[in-house]
């Protein structure tokens, strides 16, 4: 069937042709568009179309494990430009669509044990010493074998001791942070202050006692 240009718009107006409806965007659109971006070493905007291919495809196992790569890049890049607050939220996205992706769960865990233990130091030299402790209790949540932690809560806990009036715990806790690292000279001070603390206790323990005993006769 032909038309002549007249009768098209005559046909228009009175709506006998219907045009094509506009092709939609699939999620494989978004992933080829990634694709190149990424060749282009855009990882950004890859980034963002895959994040539009998975909104239209959420079980998509190729989708996420490309978008959580270059999630992992960026990250990287970011902690190289010492911006480890967007670092860290690249990671968390990655494992968030990746649980089991080990690369980006163990730089997520270093940046944010690394974050940690600093806001914990930070808080031990502003005397907030329950605030540290919460700290580092973080950090070796997220890796239990986080030896400066380890030592940094010895720390921590010690001093929560003497405020408290309990010397002998505070030995216990420097003497732990001691035998995790006998090199470290402020670690024997702060044990030579503790083991002070609590033979002064002691003798004032003794001396108490024996006023009573006096009292008593």
């Amino acid at each position: 069937m032909r038309f002549s240009r007249l009768g098209i718009i005559a046909a228009f107006a009175a709506g006998f042709i219907i045009m094509p409806a506009a092709h939609a965007i699939s999620a494989d659109d978004y992933a080829e568009a990634a694709l190149a971006l990424e060749d282009k070493g855009d990882l950004e905007g890859a980034v963002a179309k895959y994040r539009e291919a998975i909104k239209l495809a959420p079980k998509n196992k190729f989708y996420k494990e490309n978008c959580a790569n270059n999630l992992l890049k960026l990250g990287s890049a970011k902690h190289e430009a010492k911006d480890d607050a967007a670092a860290i939220a690249y990671f968390e996205e990655a494992v968030a669509l990746v649980p089991n992706f080990k690369a980006a769960r163990e730089s997520l865990a270093s940046l944010k044990s690394g974050k940690l233990n600093s806001d914990g130091v930070a808080l031990i030299k502003a005397n907030d010493f329950a605030g540290a402790a919460a700290k580092f209790k973080e950090v070796l949540d997220l890796d239990p074998n986080n030896k400066a932690a380890k030592i940094n809560l010895d720390v921590a806990e010690a001093e929560i001791a003497l405020a408290a009036g309990d010397p002998a715990t505070a030995v216990a806790k420097m003497q732990d942070a001691v035998s995790l690292d006998p090199t470290r000279q402020v670690l024997q001070d702060e044990l030579a202050k503790a083991q002070a603390a609590a033979a002064a206790k002691s003798a004032e323990d003794a001396k108490k006692a024996e006023e009573a005993a006096k009292t008593k006769q």
